[in-house]
C-alpha cells in the first residue's frame, strides 16, 4: 500500500489563489452575520445564472472556460442544470467519447475513447495521469480508479473504463454529469527489481547535507510531522545511473540511526517519471522507507527524493537496494470535457 500511494502521489492539486481568497473572504462573512449566509448564497447564484443568460444561450455560455467553473463553485447543480448533453470533445488532437456510462448506489462507471486524430502518438500503453475528474458534489469525498480495457491500433483508439465510488455510501443522484482530462501519458514503460547496489560497504557516517524546501512527503506513519524544510543530503558524483539517464542515485548516508539515500529523477513534470526504492536486508525481508522527502530544483524538471530506511549501520555491507522505474515519452496536456446523462442504478 506504501509503495503504491507513493506511485500515484504526484501532481498536487491547489485551488487558485483567488479562489482560495474568496473562499476565506465567504467564511469570514459567514462567521459575522450567519442568518444572511443563505440569502447571500441565493443572490451569487441568482447573478451569476443572470450572467450566463446574459452571454447567450446558457447552455453555450456554460461551455465558457471559467464560467462553468464558477457556476460550480456557487452551485454544482445550477452548473449540471446549463450544461448541455455534448458525448464527444476534442482537444490537442485527441477526440474523447462517451461509450456507456451507469450507476450502481454510490458507484458510477464511465467507458469512454480516446482517440488520436494525428494516428502518431499513441500505442497500447496509454494512461489518464490521473488528471480526469467527475464533477459530483460528493459529501465526504470519492475514491476512484482507471484501467486501460482495450486497444486499437489500427483506428489508434483507447477505451478506458473509469469507476468513482462516493465515500460513505453517498448514493449517486441528478442525471447529469461532467467528465473531464487534463493530461495523457502516452508510451509508458515499467521496470521493476532494477539492481541499484549490491552491497552497501563504504557509506559516509558524516554526510554533507543542504537544506531544502519540501514539497512532498510520504510515511506509513500518519502521525509523523512532514517538516516544511529539511537537511537533505547534498548531491554528489552520481553511484548509480539507469541505462536512459532518467534516475540516479546522487548521495548515500549514515545517520540518526538510519540509511538515507538519495535519488535524482529527471523529466518529473513532464513524463511523469518516477521511482520506488526498496531495500533488502542482509536475511531477504524487504525494508520499507521509515519516509521519503522530495524537493524540486529550480530552472530545471530534476526531482530529489530522499528514502530513510531504518537498518543496522553494521548490515549495510550485505544489504542490497532494488529499484522500480516508471517512465513515459511523451505527454499530452488538453481540455477534454464531455457532459452525459447517467441512469439511476439501483
Amino acid at each position: 500500500m506504501f509503495q503504491e500511494h507513493y506511485r500515484k502521489m504526484n501532481e498536487e492539486i491547489a485551488p487558485a489563489g483567488e479562489l482560495l481568497a474568496a473562499t476565506a473572504a465567504k467564511m469570514h462573512s459567514a462567521q459575522k452575520n450567519r442568518p444572511a449566509r443563505r440569502m447571500r448564497r441565493t443572490i451569487a447564484i441568482a447573478a451569476a445564472a443572470a450572467l450566463v443568460i446574459g452571454c447567450g444561450t446558457p447552455a453555450l455560455a456554460a461551455n465558457v472556460p471559467g464560467v462553468y467553473e464558477t457556476l460550480y463553485l456557487l452551485s454544482p447543480a445550477t452548473a449540471q442544470f446549463f450544461m448541455p448533453v455534448n458525448e464527444v470533445s476534442e482537444s490537442s488532437g485527441v477526440k474523447m467519447e462517451v461509450v456507456s456510462a451507469y450507476v450502481r448506489g454510490d458507484t458510477a462507471g464511465v467507458y469512454l475513447t480516446m482517440q488520436d486524430l494525428t494516428g502518431e502518438r499513441f500505442n497500447g500503453s496509454l494512461d489518464l495521469y490521473d488528471s480526469y475528474s467527475l464533477h459530483y458534489p460528493a459529501r465526504t469525498g470519492q475514491m476512484s480508479g482507471c484501467s486501460l480495457v482495450a486497444y486499437d491500433d489500427e483506428t489508434k483508439t483507447a477505451t478506458f473504463l473509469i469507476e468513482i465510488t462516493n465515500m460513505d455510501g453517498e448514493v449517486f443522484g441528478g442525471s447529469k454529469y461532467t467528465f473531464s482530462v487534463r493530461q495523457l501519458l502516452t508510451s509508458q514503460r515499467e521496470q521493476t527489481d532494477v539492481v541499484i547496489l549490491d552491497g552497501l560497504g563504504e557509506v559516509p557516517l558524516d554526510p554533507p547535507t543542504e537544506q531544502q524546501y519540501v514539497n512532498g512527503a510520504s510515511t506509513p506513519d500518519a502521525t509523523v510531522d512532514i517538516p516544511d524544510t529539511y537537511d537533505f543530503l547534498k548531491p554528489q558524483e552520481a553511484l548509480w545511473q539507469s541505462e536512459d539517464s532518467v534516475f540516479s542515485l546522487s548521495a548515500l548516508g549514515y545517520r540518526g540511526g538510519k540509511l538515507h539515500a538519495l535519488y535524482a529523477t529527471t523529466g518529473r513534470l513532464a513524463h511523469d517519471n518516477h521511482g520506488w526504492f526498496q531495500l533488502t536486508a542482509p536475511d531477504g525481508t524487504e525494508v520499507s522507507p521509515a519516509m521519503t522527502l522530495m524537493y524540486q530544483t529550480d530552472g530545471d524538471d530534476t526531482q530529489y527524493s530522499e528514502f530513510i530506511y531504518d537498518v543496522s549501520y553494521l548490515d549495510l555491507p550485505a544489504c542490497k537496494l532494488t529499484g522500480s522505474l516508471y517512465t513515459a515519452d511523451t505527454m499530452i496536456e488538453g481540455d477534454w470535457r464531455v457532459t452525459f446523462r447517467l441512469p439511476h442504478g439501483a
